[in-house]
């Protein structure tokens, strides 16, 4: 993997949010001119959490809007793009599917477009996910050619859609694309209270009882990946394609399968030390559900590996969280 990337321009969408503003922090590291394009403010986004909004360009916009998009790529000046733009949460695709598919799908669309359009069509990264094999709870780690599965809301099936466009840009056009499919990432700038380490983080540090509700009864066992890792991730792909790399759809992950349990567990004694038992009341099952990418592809081709322990991790997400969240608050 090149480390240089000096001479490279990068446009990062949804840079302003968790994934994207360490993707961004990486490619600022490595050198790269890096533009973000993100609807959400700067001020109090994981980006300004990072104070790298005066080492990039930031152009505040909705994905969505295509005059916008192609606008920005249309002049081909950028190399690469990464297309990490998207609502990533669950509970919004139950509540407001039609939002999220909207954003999820017509958001990819408008890159694309601008993409194919643009007099040097840039290397794109897409951001998909573990979701697009739906609920695919197996023994066995998930290779990347596994077919869509099946979902119990609409965020899966939006990314499983985003990546049928990116797939046939590719092939109609001859637009040159990595697609990047993770799960469970955590780390330092993640608010979002539906997912575990954020809610763990939260109900720390408000103290009373450790409770994770009846979602699940803490015997599922997922592969949970350091955010970090997830942007060396992208930069591999990128890289990939630049060398003239014919791959283009990877899984990312440790490897390793962790109880939700087991994750609260750690993090209550990376807050303060001390063991608590937390509460999981979801209906007990017989044999817990377990889920993890078969991470085979992206070691042997991009020569990419998670580095980061869990309780490293998570004992960096816990010290970012005493700084930063109180202050944000």
């Amino acid at each position: 993997m090149r480390n240089d990337w000096r001479g490279r321009e990068c446009l990062v969408t949804g840079g302003a949010g968790f994934g994207g503003s360490h993707l961004v922090a990486d490619l600022v590291e490595r050198g790269a001119s890096v533009t973000v394009l993100d609807r959400a403010p700067i001020e109090g986004s994981p980006l300004g959490d990072l104070a790298l909004a005066d080492r990039v360009a930031v152009v505040p916009g909705d994905v969505r809007d295509a005059a916008l998009v192609a606008a920005l790529v249309g002049d081909g000046a950028f190399d690469d793009v990464f297309h990490l733009a998207a609502d990533p949460i669950v509970a919004h695709s139950i509540a407001d599917p039609a939002t999220v598919v909207d954003t999820n799908v017509r958001g990819t669309a408008a890159i694309l477009e601008a993409c194919r359009t643009a007099p040097a069509p840039p290397r794109l990264v897409f951001a998909s996910s573990g979701a697009y094999y739906g609920d695919n709870f197996s023994a066995e780690p998930i290779p990347e050619t596994q077919e869509a599965g099946p979902a119990t809301n609409l965020y899966g099936p939006s990314k499983a859609a985003a990546e049928m466009l990116v797939r046939g840009y590719g092939t109609t056009f001859g637009l040159p694309y990595a697609i990047c499919r993770f799960m469970n990432t955590y780390g330092p700038g993640d608010r979002h209270l539906s997912r575990l380490v954020p809610r763990a983080l939260a109900q720390l540090e408000a103290g009373g009882t450790y409770d994770f509700g009846g979602r699940d009864d803490g015997s599922t066992r997922l592969d949970f990946l350091y955010v970090k890792d997830m942007a060396r991730a992208y930069t591999s792909a990128a890289d990939h394609l630049a060398t003239g790399g014919t791959e283009r759809v990877f899984n990312f992950g440790t490897g390793t399968l962790t109880s939700v349990r087991a994750v609260a567990g750690l993090l209550s004694r990376a807050f303060d030390g001390q063991v608590r038992e937390p509460v999981f009341s979801g209906p007990p099952r017989d044999t817990p559900r377990q889920k993890r990418l078969d991470v085979s592809r992206s070691r042997a081709v991009l020569g990419w590996t998670a580095g980061t322990p869990l309780e490293q991790g998570l004992a960096e997400t816990v010290a970012w969280h005493r700084s930063a969240v109180p202050a944000a608050a």
